[in-house]
């Protein structure tokens, strides 16, 4: 008699788990299924996990132990400890051995590292530090990521280089209410996202634009409510499309109706 095992690892969505397709995705990458990264969503084990190469995540098993029962936020502790340490490991290595910082010699690592680390402390609700770290990535990106941009431009203020980490700004504006600036960040994001030939206007992430958007909106107050209420019909419009089999991204429609659902319920009422 067959016998069902339980997964080895996870992806962003259980549908993105059976479709060879989907994990194709830049964005998605396989999270180990144990006591220790159970606690945390696929987002913020990526943003630690892809930092490391497979021979540094083994020789780490006695500090992340996958039994591991530990509370959350002392788990969350150590990531955060551990992101340092390699960050700092690089930065050292790249002043002694070449000459020039990190962030000037390979960017792309050292956003990764710093990256991860704003996750960490955000998850840790140390909200001051995180937006220091998130503007650090946003004010030493190079301009245009050093080259032409993806959709054409290498003089738009947002770029390949820089996109991320002004997504994840204009998020956490959102959490430390700078309800108008956050607007002002997310909105340059969502153009470029929409006309990015790897994303466009239905990829998660431009979906996730929007509801930074829609929150930054919100937040401004009852001026703001019919924006609000115009970013959040075109939400639901959109992922009312993904079910009609011509998205490259309709595995991802069951998830994006959930979080604008639950979005939708825990945004304060406005009259």
């Amino acid at each position: 008699m067959a016998t069902s095992t339980a997964p080895a690892v996870r992806y962003s969505t259980a549908k993105v788990a059976t479709s060879k397709e989907a994990q194709a995705f830049s964005w998605e990458a396989p999270v180990p299924v144990n006591r220790f990264w159970d606690d945390f969503d696929y987002c913020l084990s990526r943003n630690f996990l892809g930092n490391f190469t497979n021979d540094e995540l083994r020789s780490q098993q006695s500090a992340i132990d996958p039994d591991s029962e530990a509370p959350k936020t002392e788990k969350l502790e150590l990531l955060l400890r551990l992101l340092e340490e390699k960050l700092a490991t690089e930065e050292e290595v790249s002043v002694v051995w070449f000459d020039a910082p990190l962030h000037v010699r390979e960017y792309k690592r050292w956003q990764s590292l710093v990256q991860g680390i704003y996750t960490m402390q955000d998850a840790l609700d140390r909200l001051d530090d995180a937006e220091k770290s998130i503007r650090l990535l946003v004010d030493r990106c190079p301009p245009g990521g050093g080259q032409q941009d993806e959709n054409g431009s290498s003089s738009s203020l947002v770029s390949s280089a820089n996109v991320g980490a002004l997504h994840m700004l204009g998020d956490h504006l959102v959490k430390m209410k700078k309800f108008v600036e956050a607007e002002e960040t997310a909105l340059p994001v969502r153009e470029w996202m929409d006309a990015s030939p790897k994303l466009g206007r239905d990829s998660p992430q431009a979906l996730g634009s929007r509801r930074i958007i829609l929150r930054a909106l919100w937040g401004q107050g009852p001026e703001r409510k019919a924006d609000a209420e115009a970013v959040l019909a075109e939400i639901y419009a959109i992922i009312e499309d993904l079910g009609t089999g011509t998205s490259r991204f309709s595995v991802y429609q069951e998830e994006e109706k959930e979080i604008i659902d639950k979005m939708v319920k825990d945004l304060a009422p406005r009259d």
